[in-house]
């Protein structure tokens, strides 16, 4: 059995570090191992978290499958799963755990909240994130058709709309790198027929690689019951480095860098990571 620290103060960034410019091709058997090990680990390691949003008595739902599984061979030996953890069927935070088999060997914790409201995290019980600010802020989409009346159409427009979107990144070093948009959404919402304000919605990801370095939700939003429900859409990020979205070629949203010291230490932000050192 395995014994693990749990570090709350962590510095080191580990989803911009690029280790090594062509590391060395991995055995598949070895590979195989070791993302099953990262499933596993992973898995285990989600459920020891309770979200809980500012205002609901109710925890979060884990969501145990994780909706996207992802390396980054650019960096070295790394496996990672993405997890949800839902609110009535919509995503309130997003979670990316991956474990480093080389040159590394530990473990990361990064997540997103997606809530429009503060939520406190708690590993093993223990408090590790309290985020006062909202996770997500939604816009309306400009020049959008109207919502269809069947989830099959309403899912056609949201990846329509979803491909308007373009995501770039900007590393510490000023180099500018296109961010691929994954066809599919990560997680389409499994939402009750009682929703009153939300009549359907998806998560998609623009990647690196395989790897998730911005999210954006698009949602058919209602005001009220009765109201004729619009399209609106929110970004956010899974990366401390400078970000930048567009919507058909115009700037829609952008992210400046995030200090070290206040998202793997201080662990206020609606974006935050831990490191949690393993054998």
């Amino acid at each position: 059995m395995h014994s693990f620290r749990f570090t709350i103060c962590s510095l080191v960034v580990i989803s911009t570090i690029r280790v090594m410019a062509h590391p060395p091709a991995v055995p598949a058997d070895v590979e195989k191992k070791n993302a099953e090990t990262a499933t596993k680990l992973t898995r285990e390691a989600a459920a020891k978290y309770e979200m809980q949003i500012s205002g609901d008595d109710k925890p979060l739902v884990l969501r145990t499958e994780p909706i996207l599984k992802w390396s980054n061979p650019e960096s070295g030996q790394i496996y990672g799963n993405v997890f949800i953890w839902t609110r009535q069927g919509r995503p309130e935070v997003v979670g990316s755990l991956h474990k480093w088999f080389d040159p590394f060997t530990h473990m990361s914790h990064e997540f997103h909240s997606l809530a429009r409201d503060g939520l406190t995290a708690r590993y093993n019980g223990v408090k590790a994130w309290h985020s006062l600010k909202p996770g997500v802020s939604f816009d309306i989409l400009p020049k959008s058709a109207d919502v269809a009346a069947t989830a099959p159409a309403r899912l056609i427009q949201m990846r329509q709309l979803a491909r308007e979107f373009t995501a770039r990144s900007i590393d510490k070093q000023g180099g500018k790198h296109e961010l691929r948009q994954l066809t599919q959404p990560a997680y389409r919402y499994e939402l009750g027929p009682d929703d009153e304000t939300l009549l359907d919605g998806a998560l998609f990801a623009f990647v690196q690689g395989t790897d998730p370095e911005v999210w954006l939700m698009i949602e058919a939003q209602r005001a009220d019951g009765k109201s004729t429900p619009k399209w609106h859409y929110a970004v956010a990020r899974m990366n401390s480095i400078e970000l930048s979205v567009e919507f058909a070629g115009q700037p829609v949203w952008h992210a400046e860098p995030l200090p070290g010291q206040s998202v793997y230490a201080t662990h206020e932000l609606p974006y935050t990571s831990f490191r949690v050192d393993r054998p």
